[in-house]
């Protein structure tokens, strides 16, 4: 295995090993619009949303700095820039941010139908983990596969690059907020007593 799959590979194994250590201390959310949803769903108190915020960007910006450090020169390559995502082929930046959109929707359903559970299942980060993984592969070649405002900002930041970065934020937050608006008005009328009570 050379150096540059060593890194590949921890890069991919650390958040979800923090997402089950750290779970349930801070919730383990990495992406901007998990914040957003569980904030609209009324699983999340709106005082912690912008701490969460600006913890996801500020290490999507270290997550690149520290790429670029132990990786070295080839991150920064112009066929590689600091890891930004982009569709295989040019598409109109609509439809990147439909396509973000549509597969955060359907990541984000599955967030808030684990977060009303009474307890969470110790699984659920490894379900998370397959949904999103499935998600990637579904959405990769048409957007880039983000989903999650976060993992586009660092890169598109550092890289200088002139690819918009606002369908990677505008698809996944608008979902965001139709998904927990939905979880609200779908939420039984005892249930929602007990979450106001």
């Amino acid at each position: 295995m050379s150096r540059t799959e060593d890194v590949l590979s921890a890069s991919e194994a650390t958040p979800h090993g923090s997402d089950v250590v750290l779970g349930r201390v801070s919730g383990a959310h990495r992406n901007p619009a998990v914040t957003f949803v569980l904030w609209v769903a009324r699983l999340l108190s709106g005082r912690h949303v912008p701490l969460y915020v600006r913890a996801q960007l500020a290490g999507s910006v270290a997550g690149v700095v520290l790429g670029r450090l132990t990786a070295g020169a080839p991150l920064s390559h112009p066929d590689v820039e600091f890891a930004l995502l982009s569709p295989a082929l040019p598409v109109p930046a609509t439809f990147i941010a439909i396509g973000e959109g549509f597969a955060t929707a359907i990541l984000l359903v599955s967030v808030v139908r684990l977060a009303h559970q009474p307890k969470p299942a110790w699984s659920a980060p490894v379900l998370i983990g397959a949904i999103l993984f499935t998600l990637i592969m579904y959405v990769g070649g048409s957007t880039g596969g983000s989903l999650n405002p976060a993992r586009q900002f660092g890169p598109w930041l550092l890289s200088g690059a002139d690819t918009g970065l606002w369908p990677y934020v505008t698809g996944p937050l608008a979902a965001a907020v139709v998904v927990g608006a939905g979880a609200v008005l779908l939420r039984s009328p005892d249930r929602q007593r007990q979450h106001d009570g």
